[in-house]
């Protein structure tokens, strides 16, 4: 029997937990195609997985999600170099910090074109091609711990990833029957992006090592400590792999036990 060959679009994976995601992906055979708003970042990531033994194409696009006619050119161009699209991995950047109070119109849009909106058109882009194709296929959203609580510093994030999760329970019920999965994993604090930057700050303001400032912003954590993207990626590929075909509409949220919500 012929192995099936992934066609798999991550996005905001030029490093971080989008990149540890696609290279994952990638070791399994995946065929890939990454986005990133630095040209440079995208190339080197390209090549990393390029790298990957098991990889035979990988691809990347200059896109900024938080523009809309970015967001069409990349799943075009996708379409363009892979044929198809069975595996969407939705990532993006960051909202700023700040309150309703502090927040101003301007970037209570930009968030929302960048991480709600963004999700949409590529979703519905995404749908539109697997139930063409008769194959089904898989939609995963990387969002954050956030949806599930509502923090005074995050309320931007915590708006648009809450919306997230919306949008992947309404999917998973409508494109069940064309056998296209849809599930929502929420990090906590991984050793990337804000994190590491919060870490590496604490060394330079409190002279500490490493390990002692990824020990304090870990602290919550029952674990003692923060995780890796790595282990995020081995859940990504869990969920979209055969073992977790019963999976769907489902907010898989990994963060060592730090959140306190019980479900």
């Amino acid at each position: 029997m012929p192995r099936v060959i992934r066609k798999v679009l991550v996005t905001a994976a030029s490093k971080g937990l989008g990149f540890a995601i696609a290279r994952r992906l990638a070791e399994d055979g995946a065929h890939v195609v990454i986005c990133g708003r630095n040209r440079r970042e995208l190339d080197e990531a390209v090549d990393a997985l390029r790298e990957t033994s098991t990889c035979e194409v990988a691809h990347g696009v200059v896109a900024d999600l938080a523009k809309r006619s970015d967001v069409d050119i990349l799943f075009n161009r996708t379409l363009d170099l892979l044929g198809s699209v069975d595996c969407l991995v939705v990532n993006s950047g960051h909202a700023p910090y700040g309150t309703i109070e502090t927040f101003s119109d301007k970037e209570w849009d930009e968030s929302y074109e960048m991480l709600l909106l963004s999700a949409v058109r590529l979703s519905r882009a995404a749908a539109k091609v697997m139930k063409a194709s008769d194959r089904g296929g898989d939609i995963i959203y990387v969002t954050s711990a956030g949806i599930h609580e509502a923090t005074d510093h995050r309320v931007a994030s915590n708006v648009m990833r809450a919306g997230i999760a919306v949008v992947a329970k309404h999917l998973a019920d409508t494109l069940a029957d064309s056998g296209v999965r849809v599930n929502v994993v929420a990090p906590g604090y991984f050793d990337t992006g804000r994190v590491r930057k919060r870490i590496e700050d604490l060394m330079v303001e409190e002279g500490l090592d490493r390990q002692s400032a990824t020990k304090r912003v870990a602290t919550p954590n029952p674990l003692g400590r923060i995780g890796t993207a790595n282990e995020l990626a081995e859940l990504v590929a869990f969920i979209v792999g055969d073992r977790a075909r019963y999976l769907n509409g489902t907010t898989i949220t990994m963060d060592g036990g730090s959140g306190r919500l019980v479900s």
